[in-house]
């Protein structure tokens, strides 16, 4: 599908949110991606023509957006990213990705982020903020004042300290989210995951490739079952 280039804004140094408008409604499931690429042939060593971005957008909104971290020495693909401008076309293909929300909403949530992989949860936190809103007016509807039938979220946030201003983009009114903050050169770590972890707890781990699967073959050691880890993972990246 075709998408048209709208506008980028810096969110934190080097790292870019890219807007675009599609010619048809893009249906995709909040937390999931989709690769994107120009409708030419570019000049990449690996010959590969596209990249994965993650929805920083929530599937009810007409735009789509995405995170992208842009540091000199640029790829090919990101000089061009760099450079659109409005009306430019990109393409995207079909969104996938299972690092969704759970079907019960009360299942605890762990989200373990590095760096700019903050944005694999960022349209979920929408998603939940959505659903915290529409909580509330049901309980104004029926004078019901028992508490939200929501799990807890914990965001464990591994990042450099020049990132910080990407907090803008953490949506403010998620009633039970309980926020970690880890400058480096500190890392996230089993020791600060498992207190928050019951039986139930869902751990999501998105970074680097090495970041994720040496996270989650800790947490494995440690006792949490494979079935309650979720990865997702940026490949071709040392750090994020």
């Amino acid at each position: 599908m075709k998408l048209r280039f709208l506008a980028k804004a810096e969110k934190a140094k080097g790292v870019w949110e890219f807007t675009f408008a599609p010619e048809q409604p893009v249906h995709y499931i909040a937390g999931q991606y989709a690769r994107f690429s120009f409708p030419f042939a570019i000049a990449d060593p690996r010959g590969k023509q596209y990249r994965t971005f993650t929805f920083t957008s929530h599937p009810s909104e007409n735009e789509i957006r995405f995170l992208a971290r842009l540091e000199p020495p640029l790829s090919a693909f990101k000089t061009l990213l760099s450079t659109l401008t409005v009306g430019d076309a990109m393409h995207i293909d079909e969104p996938m990705g299972d690092a969704v929300l759970p079907r019960s909403s009360q299942t605890p949530l762990v989200f373990v982020a590095q760096g700019i992989a903050l944005a694999s949860y960022l349209s979920i936190l929408h998603e939940r903020e959505r659903c915290a809103r529409s909580d509330l007016a049901h309980v104004r509807e029926r004078s019901d004042l028992s508490h939200s039938s929501h799990g807890e979220i914990v965001l464990v946030w591994v990042r450099r300290g020049e990132d910080d201003r990407l907090e803008s983009l953490i949506p403010g009114k998620i009633p039970h989210l309980r926020r970690i903050d880890i400058h480096y050169p500190l890392h996230a770590t089993t020791e600060v995951i498992l207190p928050m972890l019951s039986k139930d707890s869902l751990v999501y781990l998105s970074g680097s490739q090495v970041f994720v699967e040496t996270l989650g073959a800790e947490l494995e050691a440690a006792g949490v079952p494979r079935a309650r880890l979720m990865y997702d993972y940026y490949s071709g990246y040392a750090d994020l």
